[in-house]
């Protein structure tokens, strides 16, 4: 039987070895945790709560903020601030007048619904292709987040566009060591993706795209940073791209069994909002080794 003073030896020694395993990688294959990872997020967007935020969506040179309330019916928002100037009289009116006649309209309600289900599958799709559509390779610890770089599997045949378009990306992925939950994914279009041999249209190598996710609720992560940085062309040489930076904020959980109706009410009393949220730099958050803002822009969304 070892002494008092030999089990201390033993625990700290095995501390050590702990520390030591953490810090030169994952107690897993990269691609292991991958499969991990993306099991845990397809599980939240089965089982996932329902929150109210904040949402400032930049495209281009406009700006707007949104109170947004996410049900089991669909996502409403009510629009607050445009280019950093609040609504005027007309404009609430307009957005009332709006919103009354969703409430009114099952056509419109059925439609809500689709486009929210649409969201959900589409990331559930791009989220599925991860493990077997790239390669990884661990890259180092940042605190309690596992760091892997990626590169598009080459023996992997994107069944969609949507996919081919992903699937063309090589970049970074943060992982939560504990949670084995995404945080943070950036990538990089390093070929032209073609189209139809290129007949159809060409989405430009360099193209950008990054994500942040975070813990807003035990076991309910959403994404409060996407960039999109993409440009191209499709028949006729008609130049296309995607430039839109999206920042959420404000998280607020609410009942599961909350209706269009209550939501509705929720938004017409609307948080006041400081303007210096509305006219920040949409694109102000911290990436990777940068020092983040002072200013309150954290936000999020699935």
């Amino acid at each position: 039987m070892l002494s008092r003073g030999m089990n201390l030896i033993a625990v700290f020694a095995l501390a050590l070895a702990a520390t030591a395993a953490v810090a030169d990688g994952p107690p897993e294959s990269p691609q292991q945790l991958i499969k991990d990872v993306v099991f845990n997020e397809l599980i939240d967007h089965q089982h996932h709560g329902y929150f109210e935020y904040l949402d400032m969506k930049r495209t281009g040179d406009q700006t707007v903020l949104k109170a947004e309330v996410e049900t089991s019916a669909g996502r409403i928002q009510r629009t607050l601030i445009q280019d950093g100037q609040p609504l005027t009289v007309g404009q609430q009116e307009e957005e009332a007048r709006r919103l009354e006649a969703l409430l009114r309209d099952p056509s419109q309600q059925q439609k809500l619904l689709r486009d929210y289900r649409g969201d959900e599958d589409r990331i559930a799709r791009i989220v599925s292709l991860m493990p077997e559509g790239f390669l990884y390779q661990f890259d180092g610890m940042e605190g309690g987040e596992i760091r892997l770089k990626y590169r598009p599997n080459p023996d992997f045949k994107p069944p969609t566009y949507e996919a081919r378009v992903f699937h063309g990306m090589a970049g970074t992925v943060w992982i939560d060591g504990r949670e084995k939950r995404l945080t943070r994914l950036e990538g990089q279009l390093i070929s032209n993706v073609d189209f139809g041999y290129g007949l159809l249209g060409r989405l430009d190598k360099g193209g950008t795209f990054y994500m942040e996710r975070v813990e807003v609720a035990p076991g309910n992560w959403k994404t409060r940073a996407l960039d999109v940085h993409i440009a191209g062309h499709v028949i006729l040489l008609k130049s296309i791209g995607k430039d839109q930076t999206e920042r959420r904020s404000e998280f607020r959980e609410v009942p599961t069994n909350l209706t269009l109706e209550q939501a509705e009410v929720m938004l017409t009393r609307a948080m006041p909002v400081d303007l210096r949220m509305a006219r920040l730099d949409a694109g102000n958050v911290a990436r990777p080794n940068e020092k983040p803002s002072n200013l309150p822009v954290a936000m999020a969304f699935k």
